[in-house]
């Protein structure tokens, strides 16, 4: 009797740890917080002509996971959905792909995802809960590739709860992998016509009111999304 009551007790206390570490998600309002403070990029990201996006890598120690294969996939493809909305003249290249020869006041921009706990739809089918937290850390590399250097290399966090990832069927394990792509479009559309260093060295500028209209279109965008989900 006494073996039961302590096999009882040891799953209350491991349902009571989970329950406390791992229910949230991490909200927009928190993510928009996140963003904010942030350090700014050296020159605004509206004064390149020509921006490129890498292809999203990944940590070779995390590459070998085929769920963590399957998140970087997603992660890829909404932030080059994101990208495109802000820069329509966004050009995607390969992880190997050389930049040789390139003109002038281009914005090179590499995503890389360096810590990834990515629970599947099939791991949350058999554990729920127990199977754990999801979280990410992406961190994205802007490049300056007029002066070859680098101008800002922010990193963006996002969680899933267990217990949230379990009641929604991984849903929300899976949002994670979108909203932190959220969070990189929102860094660039806040530093978008402003930031803190000098202009490219060289080409021929945007104009003000061009970066103030793709802003504002971009932001336009951007706040549909969040009110869908909200």
């Amino acid at each position: 009797m006494f073996k039961i009551s302590n096999f009882y007790l040891v799953g209350a206390i491991i349902i009571s740890t989970l329950m406390i570490s791992g229910c949230a998600t991490t909200s927009i309002k928190d993510s928009s917080e996140q963003v904010a403070k942030l350090k700014p990029p050296e020159i605004k990201f509206g004064a390149f002509e020509k921006i490129y996006l890498r292809t999203t890598d990944i940590n070779s120690a995390l590459a070998s996971h085929p769920a963590n294969q399957g998140a970087l996939l997603k992660i890829d493809q909404h932030l080059f959905y994101r990208l495109f909305r802000i820069f329509p003249s966004l050009t995607g290249i390969e992880a190997n792909e050389q930049l040789d020869g390139l003109d002038k006041n281009s914005l090179l921009i590499e995503p890389f995802v360096d810590d990834i706990t990515f629970i599947s739809g099939t791991a949350r089918f058999w554990a729920g809960a127990l199977a754990g937290n999801s979280e990410v850390y992406l961190n994205v590399t802007f490049t300056d590739l007029s002066q070859d250097k680098i101008i800002a290399s922010p990193t963006f966090y996002q969680r899933a709860g267990a217990f949230t990832g379990a009641w929604s069927g991984g849903e929300n394990d899976r949002s994670m992998l979108t909203r932190v792509g959220d969070l990189a479009s929102e860094y660039i559309l806040l530093h978008l016509t402003e930031a803190t260093g000098e202009e490219p060295s060289s080409g021929e500028q945007p104009s003000d009111e061009k970066d103030a209209k793709n802003k504002k279109e971009s932001d336009d965008v951007i706040d549909a999304d969040y009110e869908a989900k909200e």
